[in-house]
């Protein structure tokens, strides 16, 4: 047995072991002392970089005292240097989980309302993350690709029957090695349910947009990826016209850009036209909508969007997101109203804002959250939302909730599994939809509401 002096020593000084434990992550690994060392210059939270020194300290502490312990007896107190296979386990998930959840995720605590009569349940229909016309049309879609167990097959989900037609698309072949001969994938969709649909050779990586009027229909070739055209098509509100956002060869740098208009079926009677934005100066554009109806398209320019006519006058739209930060996958477009939402943020609570016919405001998802999906109803009364955590660390809940938009008052709300990421969906006929992993649940929206 050790002198007192002598054990006092060395228990002071191996407790400085505890900072030699290493944190292992899923792609790296650091020592809890360079860990803490790095948090006082990255970490902005004071509060979390007090919680992580004091635990150290804490954990310093009671290494020295078992270890001062184990050196005043014999073997069997020699034992509880095994502790530090425990020790480091903790460690591990109080820097790597437990810690940063406390900080990063913010507790949910509204209670679940579910008051709304369900009209049907389709069980297995997962709604798909597909894009559709940003500016939302009167009425409401009527049907919605959904995917299908077990091999996710697609489906076309009408409403108000909530029946469920599989598409017909080419099935791709297999080389020798194994490896599929394309791919196929949807990229927009019409609010009655034609689709544009892109298939990508493996070899060439060449991209073929073809146009599925319907789900039994055979696939419509429209174009082939090349220099011109670098992104896929979208289709117009009714269907009867695809729009392209062409590069004009030659030009630039900066690159300049037009539109073209075209047929999306040979017995389509849209007028086929060519939008050139050469006008409103080089930008980033990204091409949302096109309505052969009120002639005009909707783009994404930098970092706003713009009605162009199919006159290729420009018309300013409403929109003062503020600190949001949308891009033109977080908008939507309701009469001269809009709805926005942060695709992005670095740390803080993500919003979403609108201003609409019914109300403007503004929301806040829980801290460790993020916006999944969002919709809003064609009376611009209310807002639905689809909230997934943007973390891996935790055990936050998935979370569906409709808001009134003069009151920001939730008026439903359901907690799902963690990482269910479900699509929100208002249809025609007062109709409201979301998927979870059960299946597509199809509610009836009180007319009150």
């Amino acid at each position: 047995m050790a002198q007192p002096t002598i054990r006092r020593w060395i228990a002071a000084i191996g407790s400085f072991g505890v900072y030699a434990v290493p944190l292992v992550g899923p792609h790296a690994a650091w020592f809890l002392g360079e860990s803490l060392l790095q948090g006082f210059g990255s970490n902005p939270q004071i509060a979390w970089m007090v919680t992580n020194v004091a635990v150290a300290i804490a954990v310093q502490v009671l290494a020295g005292v078992v270890l001062y312990w184990s050196l005043g007896g014999g073997w069997v107190r020699k034992m509880a240097w095994l502790g530090v296979v425990p020790l480091t386990a903790a460690l591990n998930v109080a820097y790597m989980s437990a810690i940063p959840a406390f900080f990063l995720i913010e507790a949910d605590t509204a209670a679940e309302r579910n008051p709304w009569t369900e009209h049907c349940f389709v069980r297995g229909a997962e709604l798909r993350p597909i894009r559709t016309p940003v500016t939302q049309a009167s009425p409401s879609p009527r049907a919605w690709w959904a995917a299908l167990p077990p091999d996710g097959r697609d489906t076309l989900l009408r409403v108000p029957d909530c029946s469920l037609t599989d598409a017909v698309i080419p099935k791709a072949g297999q080389s020798p090695e194994g490896y599929l001969d394309f791919f196929t994938s949807f990229q927009f969709a019409s609010p009655e349910g034609a689709a544009i649909i892109e298939q990508t050779d493996r070899r060439t990586s060449v991209r073929t947009w073809l146009m599925l009027v319907d789900p039994g229909a055979p696939l419509q070739p429209l174009a082939v990826s090349s220099d011109r055209y670098q992104s896929p098509p979208v289709l117009s509100h009714r269907g009867d016209a695809v729009a392209y956002l062409e590069t004009v060869v030659g030009s630039g740098p900066p690159m300049l850009h037009r539109v073209q208009v075209r047929k999306a079926t040979p017995e389509s009677t849209a007028r086929e036209v060519e939008v050139d934005l050469a006008p409103l100066g080089p930008a980033s554009y990204v091409l949302m909508d096109v309505d052969t109806q009120t002639r005009e398209i909707l783009v994404w320019r930098d970092d706003r969007p713009l009605v162009v006519g199919f006159d290729g006058q420009s018309r300013p739209v409403p929109f003062e997101p503020a600190e949001i930060r949308a891009q033109y996958s977080t908008y939507l477009r309701l009469g001269q109203g809009w709805v926005a939402w942060d695709a992005y943020r670095e740390d803080g609570p993500y919003q979403i804002g609108w201003s609409l016919s019914g109300g403007s405001g503004r929301h806040r998802t829980n801290t460790g959250r993020s916006v999944t999906s969002a919709a809003v109803d064609p009376t611009g009364r209310l807002i639905a939302i689809s909230e997934t955590t943007t973390l891996s660390i935790g055990h936050a809940r998935d979370v569906v909730y409709v808001l009134r938009t003069d009151t920001g008052a939730d008026v439903f709300r359901t907690y799902l599994p963690r990482y269910t990421r479900s699509q929100v969906v208002f249809f025609e006929g007062g109709l409201f939809g979301y998927s979870n992993l059960e299946g597509t649940r199809i509610l009836k929206v009180p007319e009150a509401q």
